[in-house]
Formats: C-alpha cells, sequence, structure tokens
C-alpha cells in the first residue's frame, strides 16, 4: 500500500535541515498531502518525481505538489526539506502566484530551477531567519507565513520565460490546470475547459501551447497516465477496472492509448515496475 505523507496535528509549515547521517523521509514511494521544496545545499542524489527520475545537483530546488508520487533513491549530502500545507499562506492572489507558477505550471516538464551563488546566499539568509523564529517559544506563524512567500517570490526569478512571463491578470492557463486535475476522468472534451473559461478551445489551445507546448488535450492525456501509472504501480486492481475507473469503457482502447503514450503496455509497465 502506497504511504501518504502528512504533516503532524496542528503544523502546517516544516523546515529540516538533512545531512548524510539523516534517516531518510522514506525508503519507499509516497505521496504528500502537502506543498514540499527538496533544496540541495551539498553533493548529488537522485529522485523520481511522477516515476520521472531526476539528478540532484548543487544548488537545486525541487517542487513536490500534493498528491504526486515522491521516490527518493539517493540523498545529497545536505539538503533542506521545506513543507507546508495550502491554508499555511493567505489566500491573498499575490500569495497563491507563486504556487500556482512554481508548483503548478512547472510540474508540467521541469519541476525544478537552478540556483545561482548569488540567490543561493540570499535564500540561505532568508532561511536562517525562519530557523531562528522556529525555536523560539512561541513562534510567530505570521511572520514565517510571510517569510515564505518573500522566499517563494524571490524563487519566481528563476523560472524559465515561458513561465516567468506568465501575465499575472490571465490565470486561465493555471486555472485549466485545476480543472483537468479535477475533471480529468470525466470531462475529456476539449470544449469544457474551454466553455469554463468563457474562451473558444481554439484559444485555449493557443494558450496552453504557448505556455507548456502542449494542446489541452495532451495536458489531459498527460494527467490520465499519470494517475494510471499510479494505480498500475501501488494497487493490485485490474487493468480492466483501472480502465473503468479512469473513465475508459473500453478496456482495449485503453490499453492502446496507455502503450501509445508510454511506449509499453499497462500489464508491461506493472511488471517493470514489480521489478525495479
Amino acid at each position: 500500500m502506497l504511504e501518504i505523507k502528512k504533516l503532524p496535528d496542528g503544523v502546517s509549515f516544516d523546515l529540516e535541515f538533512i545531512d548524510i547521517d539523516s534517516i531518510p523521509e522514506s525508503l519507499q514511494p509516497h505521496r504528500h498531502e502537502y506543498f514540499e521544496i527538496f533544496w540541495v545545499l551539498k553533493g548529488t542524489g537522485s529522485h523520481s518525481i511522477d516515476f520521472v527520475k531526476y539528478d540532484m545537483s548543487l544548488n537545486q530546488m525541487f517542487f513536490i505538489t500534493p498528491g504526486q508520487i515522491h521516490d527518493v533513491h539517493e540523498l545529497p549530502a545536505n539538503i533542506y526539506a521545506i513543507s507546508f500545507n495550502a491554508e499555511f499562506l493567505t489566500s491573498h492572489i499575490q500569495n497563491q502566484l507563486p504556487i500556482d507558477k512554481l508548483f503548478l505550471q512547472n510540474r508540467t516538464d521541469k519541476p525544478f530551477i537552478d540556483l545561482d551563488e548569488c540567490g543561493n546566499n540570499h535564500l540561505k539568509n532568508l532561511i536562517k531567519v525562519v530557523e531562528e523564529e522556529l525555536i523560539i517559544e512561541a513562534p510567530d506563524k505570521d511572520l514565517i507565513s510571510t517569510l515564505l512567500v518573500s522566499f517563494l517570490r524571490y524563487l519566481m526569478r528563476y523560472l524559465e520565460n515561458n513561465v516567468q512571463s506568465y501575465s499575472d491578470k490571465d490565470l486561465r492557463v493555471v486555472k485549466v490546470l485545476k480543472l483537468i486535475d479535477e475533471h480529468f476522468i470525466d470531462k475529456k472534451n476539449v470544449d469544457f475547459y474551454s466553455d469554463n473559461l468563457a474562451i473558444s478551445s481554439k484559444r485555449l489551445n493557443a494558450l496552453t501551447k504557448k505556455q507548456f507546448d502542449k494542446t489541452v488535450t495532451q495536458l489531459l492525456h498527460d494527467k490520465v497516465i499519470v494517475e494510471a501509472r499510479r494505480l498500475l504501480a501501488f494497487t493490485d486492481k485490474t487493468v480492466k477496472t483501472i480502465s473503468y475507473e479512469l473513465g475508459y469503457q473500453d478496456e482495449s482502447y485503453f490499453c492502446r492509448f496507455f502503450k501509445r503514450l508510454s511506449g509499453v503496455s499497462p500489464q508491461k509497465f506493472r511488471e517493470k515496475w514489480f521489478n525495479y
């Protein structure tokens, strides 16, 4: 059974320094119910996010969104693990924007950024203030929340141009990702998403193509494949049941669809995972 990791009761923010002698957060693949940042301070390592393996190098930051499968293969010598629930940040749109850009938009292709030495040093100083606040008897949660927002907004400077250039007033590309997360099983027609955003399907595809180099249909397919892999890897449900749960009544069609996008059949993927 796949472990679902949660922050302790009453805790909405956690900052952990992990070194070579620390016990890893989990030796097995797991899901988070919170947002997490892995910040590599020293050494190299590797991990997987939603079955895609990434090497971890010095001064890199990785962003893991609630619900994603996280599998640590090798921890670097020193890292910061920064974890927080969505409610830790106020609902003001300017505070939500870094979450949308760093975690939602960035996850579609490259869920990490590379810091330069200047940014690395500035952010270490900011985190030092957070660490000092956390050890006092009654930490100021509002101060820590404000510092976290500042930390995230600073990181936005390191996003690639296609994400960074996203207009603050045009929230449609973020909204479509959220809609896909909520409705990918029962709403596979582009018209549903364009109607919700009150624009034409052609215009919506142009927006997602510009932002992610993918059409809405391709984003939908990406989501379906990730969910299918999760069910194949971490449940004993039959392929037929998985097909049905993901909105495909025809198991044969689903198997062809999965193989076309994954390169292997659902059953071969399951066998490969268990032999991993």
